[in-house]
């Protein structure tokens, strides 16, 4: 695997593993919302029913008192809207012991319709008042099915606490483990890149200090640092076996310079100056030269390299892009979420009021009932004081005692039928104190809802601000990737001007070199000849005497 790759990849898993996690607390909140609107809607169902229930509990009252079409069509609603809450809850409902009470409602819900139209039909009022009575055991199962419903909805919202506190120490946690595995990875990655390298190295500066007996460095892995130290390798051979050369040709050189010294000793001094010179000059530019095609390569490979670094940078911000992205959604749905509660709690503390202004007004109901009840007794009485009156005036007062009974009958039914709307009333207060109750419950745990909805959004802009902070600073690192490739650009082209330079040096040595050969030439052949091979000699031992094999 190229070195390209294994950065690469070593950039990605950290990005990948992240998003993985981000991916999986997205997942994780849909279900939370999905099982909390379930439960929230199957309380609202079953209040629903619970007031049609207790509706058509009144409905069947007020017809047992008075018979009309009013009150029938009252019955008739009632017993839809009962129905209806019915249907929605069974829709709902997966709990067999929550189905066997709805199965129970059900039942007398159907003997209780059944009733009902024959009570419509023959206009039973007797009849209406006892299933009145009996509406109650629809209440109490409903009322009971709100228990079980309660007791769920404690238990999820335990559940739901649990599982955010999970997933946010979860969170935590996988971040904490992908940061240490990344800088363990960075770090020994890193080292596998550059021990090779530092022996190589070592290794150069050996033979630049004249010792070719440096150990084979072994290189495991198949990429760019493999195949330097494969041409280190052979260049290091190939040294050996042209210094091994030099030195067979040097000691062949030396014995023909010995021959010719003695009769070329003063030619020898003056070209063995001119011609170190010379050498001096040329080495000086090839080496000039040479470090300078050198830097050169190093720019280019400097410049490669951060425009990879660039190209990578631009990948990972495509990806913090597209998890901000991920992250706004998720946003967006915990406060569709929280203002979804917002309005059923509106709704709750809308009903809360209403149901207490009812139970106001039931006692206020009560209050004139009881004055009617007093209005009736001091009628009766009068009633008996115009009787007593009317027996007193004899003939005269029989028609008076007749009014006089009448206005007694009357009173008499007058107390009755208060009596009854007492009793009904007294049945609207205790009911209405229970709505009350009930009200009160489901508020308490709506404003639980909106707390932990209310946690959540506040959770998910946390992460919101950390994908943005992560994408400003990949953004820093692509700017300043671009600022040190267009530093490294200039780099370059000095380099290459400093290899021009050297190379017209190198050219004005050799044009050097060629003058001092035209000055040996005008010289005596056998003279230039054993100064030009005693020199040669001389270098080639000195030069070949640095170098241990």
């Amino acid at each position: 695997m190229k070195l390209k790759q294994k950065i690469l990849l070593l950039s990605l898993i950290p990005l990948l593993l992240s998003s993985c996690i981000i991916a999986f607390n997205i997942l994780q909140l849909k279900s939370l919302k999905s099982s909390t609107e379930t439960i929230v809607r199957m309380l609202v169902n079953v209040e629903e029913l619970n007031s049609s229930a207790k509706s058509l509990a009144k409905s069947l009252g007020a017809y047992s008192i008075n018979v009309s079409a009013s009150n029938a069509h009252d019955i008739n609603e009632d017993l839809k809207k009962t129905k209806a809450g019915y249907q929605k809850l069974k829709e709902q409902v997966t709990d067999q012991g929550q189905k066997k009470t709805l199965q129970a409602i059900d039942k007398k819900y159907q003997e209780l319709t059944v009733t009902a139209a024959k009570i419509l039909n023959e206009e039973n009022q007797s009849e209406a008042k006892r299933q009145s009575l009996r509406t109650k055991g629809i209440v109490n199962d409903v009322i009971e099915l709100k228990k079980m419903i309660n007791a769920e909805y404690t238990i999820m919202q335990t559940n739901l606490k649990n599982q955010i506190d999970w997933m946010v120490t979860f969170s935590i946690t996988a971040v904490l483990i992908l940061i240490v595995i990344c800088a363990v990875s960075a770090v020994i990655y890193a080292e596998k890149i550059v021990r090779p390298i530092r022996f190589i190295t070592s290794n150069a500066a050996e033979i630049a200090s004249g010792n070719l007996g440096v150990p084979e460095i072994h290189v495991k892995t198949k990429d760019e640092v493999f195949a330097l130290n494969q041409s280190f390798t052979t260049m290091v051979d190939h040294l050996r076996e042209l210094i091994d050369q030099v030195g067979t040709s040097a000691s062949q050189v030396a014995a023909s310079a010995e021959e010719l010294m003695a009769s070329a000793d003063e030619t020898m001094r003056g070209t063995e100056q001119i011609t170190a010179s010379i050498q001096q000059v040329s080495a000086g530019a090839e080496q000039q030269t040479r470090k300078s095609e050198e830097s050169a390569s190093a720019a280019q490979e400097t410049t490669s390299a951060v425009s990879k670094i660039a190209d990578n940078a631009e990948a990972v911000l495509e990806l913090a892009a597209s998890v901000n992205d991920q992250t706004h959604l998720g946003s967006q749905l915990v406060s569709e979420t929280l203002n979804s509660m917002n309005l059923i709690h509106g709704s709750v503390e809308e009903t809360d009021r209403v149901l207490s202004g009812l139970h106001k007004r039931s006692a206020e109901i009560g209050d004139i009932l009881g004055l009617i009840t007093d209005i009736a007794e001091q009628t009766n009485l009068l009633a008996l004081n115009a009787a007593i009156e009317a027996a007193r005036a004899g003939e005269a007062g029989k028609g008076f005692s007749v009014v006089a009974a009448e206005v007694r009958k009357l009173a008499e039914q007058t107390r009755n039928s208060v009596t009854h709307i007492s009793e009904i009333t007294s049945i609207m207060q205790n009911d209405t104190k229970k709505s009350v109750s009930s009200i009160l419950f489901v508020k308490e745990k709506v404003d639980a809802g909106l707390e932990i909805a209310g946690e959540t959004q506040v959770r998910f802009d946390d992460i919101l601000s950390s994908v943005q902070n992560v994408t400003e600073q990949i953004k820093e690192v692509t700017h300043a990737s671009a600022k040190i490739s267009g530093d490294i650009s200039r780099v370059s082209e000095r380099v290459n001007e400093m290899s021009h330079v050297a190379q017209s040096a190198s050219h004005h040595s050799v044009e050097v070199a060629a003058a001092s050969e035209e000055q040996l030439a005008s010289m005596e052949e056998v003279s230039a000849a054993a100064s030009s091979l005693a020199h040669l000699a001389e270098e080639l031992q000195s030069t070949v005497a640095k170098f241990r094999l």
